[in-house]
Formats: C-alpha cells, structure tokens, sequence
C-alpha cells in the first residue's frame, strides 16, 4: 500500500493499515506526521515520527486545517529503516509504559 503526498511517496505496511482502520487514524493525519515531524529513535532501527507544537503552529499559519493539525500532534508513526511506516499509534497521555519500580506499599503487611 503507497501513499503519495506533496512529491514524495511511502510505503504503508499491511500491519500499519490494519492499525489504522482500528484506531479511526486517516491517511491524511499520517502523511501530515510522516513528512513535517520529527524523528525520534526507536526500537529495532526504527523511527518515531512527532508533530511537534512548533511545526504545528507553522503549518496552521501556512493554511493547513487546525482541526486536521491538532488531530495529527496526538499520532505517532513508526518508520523502518527502508522508509516504509510500519505501526502508527496515538500519543498516551503521562508515562508511555508502567514504571518498573516496586512500590514500598506492597511490603507492607495488613492487620
């Protein structure tokens, strides 16, 4: 599955449309994170595409729809090294996995 935008065309892999039929994520929010965010490291060789508030703001005052650029800054993209985006997801609010530290509560014995 390729999506074409603005001159430049990527891959969309199966498990990546798949995610997002389920997570109601629309091409055009992915394309929007894919070519104006910012890469991040990720896991395997991997990167994670962010909207960030600042490119935000830039496209909103180069004409983009503020509706469609607020939707995107809450959607993340995952991109292999080949260029072909292969999950996307939508951002969590607070800690993205459950902290590994035990809590001093759970020593604790009950009367």
């Amino acid at each position: 599955m390729t999506s074409i935008c603005e001159n430049e065309v990527f891959m969309v892999s199966t498990h990546a449309a798949t995610r997002m039929a389920q997570r109601g994520i629309r091409r055009a929010i992915l394309d929007l994170v894919v070519l104006h965010g910012t890469p991040a490291k990720a896991q395997n060789d991997c990167e994670e595409y962010i909207l960030s508030e600042q490119a935000a703001r830039f496209l909103v005052n180069t004409g983009y729809d503020p509706q469609t650029i607020t939707a995107a800054t809450k959607v993340r993209a995952i991109v292999d090294p080949c260029g072909t985006i292969v999950t996307c997801y939508h951002k969590r609010n607070g800690r993205a996995r459950p902290s590994s530290r035990t809590s001093h509560l759970r020593d604790t014995r009950h009367i």
